[in-house]
């Protein structure tokens, strides 16, 4: 078969080591006579290029006739610092069998991809490896390639039909053709040039491209013993289709991104056509462009106006021609990107209608605690609670709000500097974000918060799609009796009816003075770390009874490793571990041990213990408080928050219930585009005037 964009000079061109000889047949005589695509170039701009080739560690070839007839060769070499006339030449090693006295040296020849430079020469000295040859006052441009081709280096290729399975490398590249040199053994007897094939390209282990190819060269018979695919046209999904998706932005001044070719050596940097907070689209030239559907990219930077920088990594999802314009258009989706790079981008593309509210990086810490105070969201017994220690305190928020740890995200309404709305989350679980602060002050005639939630609403929705982010669900804490609040989270779940998008679970809560020497658990009474058979037990009680989210929100069943180290790197302090009360081999409840800084949730609900009992109407009062004597040593502070489920035990035991929480959940993959539904309906209605 014949590949459109094929050059004669492809075979010549090689990713061998410079330590390696590569004489070579050259076959194409009628690159010599081809006239149509000639532009002339004059001695000081082939110097000019030669120097740059040798400034890039990059190589010529010089084309060779014997003497008495035959095929010319070609043999590549590296161009010594040029100023002159007359240039020096390093060649790679030659074939002992050679006799370079047999030959005459008739060309000069350097290939950029696209074309070609031919240029007329003759040896004037040769002397072990080292070539003299004089250049021509007038040099030829051909340019033969339809689309630019880039040598490759140390990219590795599995070819896959059907029970064909054969390693190579890929030694060239372009959109339109993946050259591919067979390792030693080259069986092909299988192999079926009519059918596609399947390429997986990697590199140090590393995946770059797997996509169906059909074979437009099979040149394993010819002196270079190379194949050539071309990519079938395909478009890539890399996440779900969403309802509410973030629309594309033609930002000024504009965006660019810049890259390392997973293909070949040296970066790349492209102005961007269009970007929002999930992908961006680029456009080039057709016979420069350089990417292909479904091509990762692993490290990439999303510049914006020259001084912000976001990392991210992105793999290439669709490829669109458009002739008229000779521009061909490559849309790329972020498969991850850290936090604060993420951020940054949602808030460069402003993804409120209301520019006063957004993710902040820099809060002014008076600012915050006037509006904490004003608010009632600091009330007098709290207050009470934090004052001895609010030293410490107000440095744990300051590194919180200042510090912009990845540990955390806020979103405050401002306006003039005061602050009318703000919320709060934090990663307090390995697949879960706990949003732990909202609160809002009157403006004018409206209450803020709605929009804040509406913002965050709009980042967890994006951001949770992305690997690293460890937000699979994103959870909150209210008290059930306040009518505002459970109209913006419990009455979405009741509306939604689907406990694998958004569930609710009630628990009882209550705090306890821990006793420094608890006694010994009786006889037949044992409290351990959780073991994998006791999961078992646990979802078994609990599903019947509630069947929401609880369980895989906390992640009891991941090493929380990470996100201990992640708090630690952030200056911070976050632990849990679970612990089984069993009698006699028969769980009795669970204990999930939460440390954190103190008052890091001014409620400390992720610094205390939350109880799942499994047996409420066998376990006691006074056995469950032995065991939360127990676990007391993981805590410095001498009184200890209990989280109680199910919410009715303490009924049951006629102890008095301080108070009660609901615990919201929602699972962002399954429920984020209804959620964030939910909200705009709250917000449409509120500009309305209705309550």
């Amino acid at each position: 078969m014949k590949e459109e964009n094929f050059s004669p000079i492809d075979s010549l061109i090689s990713n061998a080591s410079p330590h390696s000889a590569t004489l070579r047949l050259f076959q194409h005589q009628d690159l010599l006579e081809a006239k149509d695509t000639d532009r002339l170039l004059d001695l000081k701009k082939l110097i000019n290029k030669l120097n740059y080739i040798n400034f890039t560690n990059g190589h010529i070839f010089f084309i060779l006739h014997h003497r008495n007839g035959g095929a010319p060769i070609v043999m590549k070499a590296y161009p010594q610092p040029c100023a002159t006339n007359e240039l020096v030449s390093r060649l790679e090693p030659l074939d002992p069998s050679l006799d370079f006295k047999d030959y005459e040296v008739s060309h000069l020849m350097a290939d950029d991809g696209l074309s070609v430079i031919l240029a007329g020469v003759h040896a004037i000295h040769m002397e072990g490896d080292i070539l003299k040859t004089n250049l021509p006052d007038v040099s030829t441009i051909k340019t033969l390639r339809r689309i630019k081709r880039f040598i490759c280096d140390d990219v590795s290729c599995k070819i896959l039909q059907g029970d064909f399975n054969a390693q190579g490398d890929l030694v060239d590249f372009s959109p339109k053709g993946l050259g591919i040199r067979l390792a030693a053994n080259k069986n092909m007897k299988s192999f079926d040039e009519s059918k596609p094939a399947v390429l997986n390209l990697h590199q140090n282990g590393n995946k770059l491209y797997t996509g169906l190819c059909r074979c437009i060269r099979n040149g394993l018979d010819s002196t270079d013993g190379k194949m050539v695919f071309s990519p079938l046209p395909k478009q890539v999904s890399l996440f779900p289709k969403r309802e509410i998706r973030n629309s594309r932005q033609h930002i000024a001044p504009s965006f660019s991104v810049r890259f390392k070719h997973p293909f070949f050596k040296g970066y790349i940097e492209r102005d961007l056509f269009d970007i929002s907070s999930s992908g961006f689209s680029i456009k080039d030239k057709m016979e420069e462009e350089l990417l292909l559907p479904e091509m990762l990219i692993r490290d990439m930077t999303i510049i914006y106006a020259g001084i912000v920088k976001m990392k991210c990594s992105a793999q290439v999802v669709y490829r669109h021609e458009e002739p008229e314009n000779n521009l061909v258009k490559c849309g790329l989706a972020i498969s991850d990107m850290d936090i604060e790079s993420f951020t940054n981008l949602n808030q460069i593309l402003g993804v409120t209608d209301d520019s006063n509210a957004g993710v902040s990086s820099d809060v002014d810490m008076d600012t915050l605690w006037e509006f904490f105070f004003d608010t009632g969201f600091i009330y007098g017994e709290k207050y009470e609670s934090i004052q001895s220690y609010r030293d410490a305190f107000k440095e744990t928020y300051r590194k919180l709000y200042q510090d912009s740890p990845n540990i955390a995200r806020h979103i405050v309404y401002k306006k003039n500097g005061r602050i009318y709305g703000h919320i709060a989350m934090v990663h307090a679980y390995e697949p879960s974000w706990l949003i732990h602060h909202f609160a809002a002050r009157r403006m004018s005639h409206r209450l803020p918060g709605v929009t804040v939630l509406r913002q965050i609403t709009q980042y967890i929705s994006s951001y949770n799609r992305l690997p690293s982010a460890g937000m699979d669900h994103v959870m909150t804490y209210y008290q059930p009796d306040n009518k505002v609040i459970d109209r913006i989270f419990g009455e979405f779940t009741r509306s939604l009816d689907d406990l694998r998008g958004s569930s609710l679970d009630l628990f009882s809560y209550m705090q306890v003075k821990k006793n420094d020497s608890p006694e010994k658990l009786p006889e037949g009474w044992v409290l351990r770390e959780i073991a994998f058979k006791d999961m078992a037990v646990l979802k078994g009680f609990y599903e019947p009874v509630s069947g929401g989210l609880l369980l895989s929100a906390l992640g009891l069943d991941i090493p929380s490793d990470s996100i201990k180290k992640s708090f630690a790197d952030a200056g911070f302090k976050r632990d849990y571990q679970t612990y089984c009360l069993s009698y006699q081999g028969r769980q009795m409840a669970f204990f999930i041990v939460n440390q954190s800084d103190i008052k890091l949730n001014l409620s400390d609900l992720i610094n205390g213990i939350k109880v799942i009992i499994v047996e409420p109407d066998i376990l006691s009062w006074a056995m469950l408080s032995s065991a939360v004597n127990h676990l007391g040593g993981f805590f410095t502070e001498q009184i200890i928050p209990l989280l109680i489920f199910p919410s009715h035990y303490l009924t049951l035991q006629n102890i008095p219930v301080e108070k009660q929480y609901a615990l919201w959940i929602l699972q962002l993959r399954n429920a984020s585009d209804e959620y964030l539904a939910h909200v705009n309906k709250i917000m449409k209605l509120q500009r309305k005037g209705n309550p």
